[in-house]
C-alpha cells in the first residue's frame, strides 16, 4: 500500500482538525501502517475511498474515532516525573485545601489519562497524605479521546511495564497480583471515574467545571501552537480561581499566550488561575 503525499496531507489534517495531533512528514510510515489495518476493517481497497469514507458516510465519525486511537501514542505509566508529583502534594494540595476551608472536595482533572496510570497515582498519593495535606475528600476524573484506553482504564489491570516505578508499600496495599496482571484494589479505584473528552472541543470540555487542578501532561508537545492556545483555554475555563495547571516537564506556555501565571512551586513551573 502506498501513501502518497497528497493523500498523507488530507488525513493528517483531518486527524489535527479532530484532535489537534498533528503529525509531520515524518510520521508519513507510521500513518501508512497504522492505515493498513483500518483499511482492512472497513473493506476500502483505496487510500482516497477511505478518506471519503470518513468524511460523507454516516459510519465516518465512529471509524474518526478509531483512526484517532490507531494513532495516538498512549506512553505512561506509574508514578511518572516523580518530583512534580512530590511538589503538588507538598506545595500545591495544602495552598488548594486552605483556599477551600476544607469545606468543599479537592477536585482534579487528569485531562489525557490513557489507560488510568496517572489519575490513580493521583488517588494513592492522596489517601496515603490525607493527615499531611489535610484532604479527607476528593473527586478525580480521567479523561482521554479514545474509547479503548478507557476501557482500559475502568479496568484496572496492569503489566510490569505500567508498574515498575510503583513504591512496594503501594504495590502491597493496592494491588492484587491474578493471572500475572497488577489489578487495582477498589479503595483506590472508587476514587476516579472516567470519561471520554476531546481537548479540543469547547462544548466537550464545557461540561467539566469546578476543579481545582487540571494535569495536562505530554499532550500539547503533539499540537502547534495554535491548538495548544486552543486547548489551554478549554483548560482554563474547567478551573476555578486560584487553580492550578500541570504541564509535563519538557512542556511550557512559553511560546503560547496564556491568561495563567507562571508559579514555581519546589522543583516544579506551574501555572495558576488568577
Amino acid at each position: 500500500m502506498d501513501l502518497a503525499a497528497e493523500n498523507f496531507i488530507i488525513l493528517r489534517d483531518l486527524i489535527k482538525e479532530k484532535c489537534g495531533i498533528w503529525l509531520s512528514e515524518s510520521k508519513t510510515n507510521f500513518l501508512k501502517i497504522r492505515l493498513k489495518n483500518r483499511l482492512k476493517v472497513t473493506n476500502m481497497d483505496t487510500i482516497r475511498n477511505y478518506y471519503y469514507y470518513l468524511k460523507y458516510d454516516p459510519n465516518g465519525e465512529k471509524e474518526i474515532e478509531e483512526l484517532i486511537d490507531a494513532v495516538t501514542v498512549n506512553e505512561t505509566y506509574f508514578f511518572r516525573e516523580q518530583d512534580q508529583l512530590n511538589d503538588f502534594i507538598q506545595g500545591v494540595v495544602p495552598e488548594l485545601m486552605e483556599q477551600k476551608q476544607g469545606i468543599n472536595p479537592l477536585r482534579i482533572w487528569s485531562s489525557a489519562s490513557s489507560t488510568g496510570e496517572e489519575a490513580y497515582t493521583l488517588a494513592m498519593l492522596l489517601l496515603e497524605n490525607s493527615f499531611k495535606t489535610r484532604v479527607s475528600k476528593f473527586e478525580i476524573l480521567g479523561s482521554d479521546i479514545s474509547p479503548s484506553v478507557l476501557r482500559s482504564a475502568r479496568e484496572g489491570r496492569y503489566d510490569d511495564y505500567s508498574t515498575r516505578h510503583i513504591p512496594p508499600l503501594y504495590m502491597l496495599k493496592y494491588f492484587d497480583k491474578i493471572n500475572g496482571k497488577y489489578v487495582l484494589k477498589p479503595r483506590a479505584k472508587e476514587m476516579v471515574t472516567f470519561a471520554r473528552v476531546n481537548l479540543m472541543d469547547s462544548f466537550s470540555t464545557g461540561r467539566i467545571t469546578n476543579m481545582d487542578c487540571v494535569f495536562c501532561r505530554n499532550v500539547l508537545i503533539y499540537f502547534d501552537d495554535k491548538d495548544k492556545a486552543r486547548c489551554i483555554e478549554n483548560l482554563y475555563r474547567s478551573l476555578n480561581k486560584g487553580g492550578y495547571l500541570l504541564l509535563g516537564h519538557a512542556e511550557s506556555l512559553a511560546h503560547v499566550f496564556s491568561p495563567f501565571e507562571v508559579v514555581r512551586i519546589n522543583k516544579s513551573v506551574v501555572y495558576k488561575k488568577q
